[in-house]
This record gives structure tokens, C-alpha cells and sequence, in this order.
């Protein structure tokens, strides 16, 4: 793969990210609970509609990825996101908010198990640090969306959600650029092809037992961060916006040496290791009383999800048989999705219910269960 389209890839999807990013942790909870007066369990319901509709559609999504090409799929999933985020822009009513995110969720479905098939089209193996250099540019993509829409969060909302369609238009337009697959990969026959999807979904269920609790982790958090920073900790714009950059600026920093030394250190270690520090600093972060403290744990953050992403996305992809890649990615990002429908939708409630730190500990706890469990894993493929 010329490193030109890699680039141009990166570049693609990070502007979907720096949107992604926004909307779910700053701009919706922001909108919602703030200017529309809606509880955090509803908000918390609003983004989990978003993951429905996504996780709904990968599997299928993954499917048309191995018969229909990488670029096709690519290309309809950034108009569709895009024509769903201007309709969004106009939404007035309950119920046109969650059409438009689930129209959005729909649209973002293929992009992921199109973007990994792409790139590993030929081999999975080593791809450790290409891995890092890809999501240090997709980190970027998000945690400058974060810090963007943070600054204006506070600016009437349709004038703040309408900034974000520029990027989304760039990915639109530059998804062009992007060469058709020559030739077209020809799928095996269909006993090979039945053998080839037993492999992968028992590959998929050796990684679950960490695979669950780790997605529903990430997803508890999402709807309540910023409220958390911004209303409990009564943190202004600007110390705001250096945390919400700091952890991704981070984990951008450090992510493609990161992934070279998962890939020398052994993956399956660098993994666990990594999982279980972030889940420590979670579960730390609402007794952090001082700025310094705040900026100390959110760096260790980035620092363990900068070997963390690198290193899961390499065992997942050198477990999956290369002629159905783009179906095992769409089963494990929908398992993976599936955190994005409960997670933010546990974080509101639990907001709701009982106080504003539960969510970081529940997280944590979970995280915790993810490493554990991970160091059950054995074969060549993870620990390699």
C-alpha cells in the first residue's frame, strides 16, 4: 500500500473523527442538557442511539466491505454522515435529534472495517507501528475537534454544530482521492468460505472475555466527562480545553513508537499492561482535588492508550483470515459497538441515581476486568 494512500486514508477518516469526537463529547451533552433542558439519562439515551444504528449496520457493512471494495463502502458512508450532521444542524424537535444521530450512526458504520481492510489487505503481520501512526493522526482528528468545539460550546448551538460540516465536507471530497482496490479480491468458494468464518469467530470469541467489559468501559464515559469537568470540578474553558487536548495530544505523541515496541515487547503484555494502568487512573481521577493532579492522571492516560489501541487492533487484525477481514472487523466492531448502546446510556443513569464519580469508577472497575482477562489469552498470533 503506497504510503500516499495511507496518508490520504488517515487524513479521510481523521476528519470524520474530529467530528465524531465534538458532537459526542462536547457539542450533544452540551446542546442537550444545557440549552434543550434534557436529563443526563436522556442525553446519555441520545448518544447510545448514534451506536445503535452503527453497531446495527457493521456487521453488514463489514460484509459489503469484502464484495463491493473498500472505497465504495468509504464513500457512502461520508456523504451519508454528512447529509445526517446538516440535518442535525436544523433539528428543533426530540425526535428529529435522534433520527439525525441515528442516520449518522448509519453512515459511520463501514468507515472503520472499510479503513483497517484497506490497510491490511495484504498482510496483518508488523503492523504495529503503522497502526500507531495511523490512529496518531485519527487521535489528532479527535482531540482537536474536542478542544475546537470546547471553546465554542458556549456560542449558540446551531452556529457551533455548523463549524463541524467543513471537515466533514473535506472528507467527503477527498474520499475521491482514493484509488479503487486493483484487482478486486475473489472470495473463496463456499465451503472455504464457512471454514474461514468458523476461524474468525472463534478468534472473536477468544478476545470477547476482554472485548466486552473494555467497550462498555470506554462507553460509560462518554455522555458525562465534560459535564463532570466542566459543572463538578467547575473547570473554565481554557483548563478544559488543555485537559480534553492534553490526553490525545499524548497519546498522538507517543502512538507510533508505542506501537513498534508492542510489536518487540509482545502484544498480549503490552496490551494488558497498558489496560490496567488506564484503568487505575479512571478510577483515581475523581479524587485528583488539584489542576496539577487533573493534568497528571489524564496524561498517564494517553500514555496507556497510546500502547493500548496499537496493540489490541494487531492481535485483532493477525487474528482474522485475510479473505474475510472486512466481516470479522464488522462482527468485532459491532461487539465493540455494542459499549457505545449501553455504556453511555449506564453513564447518564448512574449520574442520575446516585453522584457525578460513579461513571470513572465503574469504568475503571471494568477495565480492570478487560486486563485481567486478557491475560488468559495464549497463541502466537497475540502474543507475538
Amino acid at each position: 500500500m503506497l504510503q500516499s494512500e495511507v496518508t490520504l486514508l488517515a487524513i479521510t477518516i481523521a476528519l470524520v473523527e474530529f467530528v465524531h469526537g465534538a458532537l459526542l463529547f462536547v457539542l450533544l451533552p452540551t446542546m442537550l442538557t444545557q440549552r434543550f433542558g434534557w436529563a443526563m439519562g436522556t442525553t446519555g439515551a441520545a448518544v447510545s442511539t448514534y451506536f445503535f444504528t452503527e453497531v446495527a449496520l457493521k456487521l453488514l457493512a463489514g460484509w459489503m466491505v469484502d464484495r463491493l471494495g473498500t472505497r465504495r463502502l468509504l464513500l457512502g458512508g461520508f456523504w451519508l454522515y454528512l447529509a445526517a450532521y446538516a440535518g442535525l444542524i436544523f433539528s428543533r424537535a426530540t425526535w428529529q435529534v435522534f433520527v439525525m444521530l441515528a442516520i449518522m450512526g448509519a453512515g459511520a458504520s463501514p468507515l472503520w472495517p472499510a479503513a483497517l481492510t484497506r490497510l491490511t489487505r495484504e498482510t496483518a503481520d508488523g503492523v504495529g507501528g503503522l497502526l500507531g501512526r495511523l490512529f496518531s493522526t485519527w487521535f489528532l482528528g479527535g482531540g482537536m475537534g474536542i478542544a475546537l468545539a470546547t471553546l465554542i460550546s458556549r456560542a449558540s448551538h446551531p452556529v457551533s454544530l455548523a463549524v463541524f460540516l467543513l471537515p466533514l465536507l473535506g472528507a467527503s471530497v477527498l474520499g475521491f482521492g482514493i484509488p479503487p482496490e486493483t484487482p478486486v479480491r475473489t472470495l473463496p468458494r463456499a465451503p472455504a468460505t464457512r471454514k474461514l468464518i468458523a476461524l474468525m469467530l472463534r478468534a472473536l470469541a477468544t478476545l470477547a472475555t476482554s472485548l466486552v467489559p473494555q467497550i462498555i468501559a470506554a462507553g460509560v464515559l462518554i455522555p458525562i466527562v465534560v459535564p463532570y469537568l466542566q459543572d463538578i470540578r467547575g473547570l473554565d474553558e481554557r483548563h478544559l480545553f488543555l485537559l480534553l487536548l492534553l490526553g490525545p495530544g499524548v497519546a498522538l505523541g507517543l502512538m507510533e513508537q508505542a506501537g513498534r515496541m508492542g510489536d518487540r515487547l509482545g502484544r498480549r503484555r503490552t496490551y494488558t499492561i497498558g489496560l490496567g494502568a488506564v484503568a487505575l487512573l479512571l478510577i483515581a481521577l475523581p479524587l485528583c482535588r488539584s489542576m496539577w493532579a487533573l493534568v497528571v492522571d489524564v496524561v498517564g492516560i494517553g500514555v496507556g492508550y497510546a500502547f493500548v489501541l496499537p496493540a489490541w487492533n494487531s492481535i485483532l487484525l493477525r487474528l482474522l483470515p485475510a479473505d474475510v477481514r472486512g466481516a470479522g472487523l464488522g462482527v468485532a466492531m459491532t461487539i465493540e459497538g455494542m459499549g457505545g448502546i449501553i455504556g453511555p446510556l449506564v453513564g447518564g443513569l448512574l449520574w442520575q441515581w446516585s453522584n457525578p464519580s460513579s461513571p470513572f469508577y465503574l469504568s475503571g472497575g471494568l477495565l480492570l476486568l478487560a486486563a485481567g482477562a486478557s491475560t488468559q489469552w495464549r497463541g502466537r498470533a497475540v502474543e507475538g
